[in-house]
């Protein structure tokens, strides 16, 4: 994560202060790090968690968070429970990113809520974030797309990885809900490349499911 990104979360969460913070995708835990930081308790989700001393207010769940999350939301909900942050910054792939976003808005426990959406510049978890629907979601009162925009060009035939969107959930208080930037356009270089692109996607997925890489 760039800097200014995670400086942006960092200014999200002092305003915040949340009691209680999830976080998909916790890596090698520098966004927990901040996360723990400003929040009273927080549970992270990650397959394989490259963390070193985890802070003492953090949860780590180890495993796939489209099992373990919604069975911790559940019983947050069951035991009357707010999420107040979360980071979606887990599964990358367009149908992971679509569940963990529904997962979250679907949850009785998320009804107060500000939610970070990590590589919102990548076209494999835009079209993730598009399938989920967050912008007619009832819940939804606020969704930015381009919170923070990518930082840094990217070559041609490299996938974009960066930028920060944004989702407040909230009651219904009358006032329109404000959508922005659910389209990121494109120069004509990258849409030529998307094809060559795909076909890159496609080896390394077929490398890694063979163990080559």
């Amino acid at each position: 994560m760039a800097p200014g990104e995670r400086a942006a979360i960092a200014g999200v969460l002092a305003e915040l202060r949340p009691s209680l913070s999830i976080e998909l995708g916790t890596a090698q835990g520098g966004s927990l790090r901040t996360i723990a930081a400003y929040s009273e308790e927080v549970h992270s989700f990650d397959f394989a968690p490259e963390v070193e001393e985890l802070p003492a207010n953090v949860t780590l769940h180890v495993g796939d968070s489209h099992e373990l999350l919604p069975r911790l939301l559940a019983s947050l909900a069951a035991a009357g429970r707010n999420v107040d942050f979360a980071l979606v910054d887990g599964d990358h792939s367009p149908e992971g990113v679509r569940r963990d976003v529904l997962d979250l808005l679907g949850s009785p426990a998320v009804t107060d809520t500000v939610i970070v959406l990590h590589d919102t510049a990548n076209a494999q978890v835009r079209a993730g974030l598009e399938a989920a629907e967050a912008a007619v979601h009832p819940k939804v009162r606020l969704l930015d797309f381009a919170f923070v925009e990518l930082q840094r060009p990217t070559a041609l035939l490299r996938e974009e990885w960066g930028g920060l969107g944004l989702i407040v959930v909230g009651p219904d208080d009358g006032t329109p809900r404000v959508v922005r930037n659910l389209r990121r356009p494109q120069p004509l270089g990258r849409r030529a490349g998307a094809p060559a692109r795909a076909a890159i996607r496609r080896v390394h997925g077929a490398a890694r499911s063979r163990g080559w890489i």
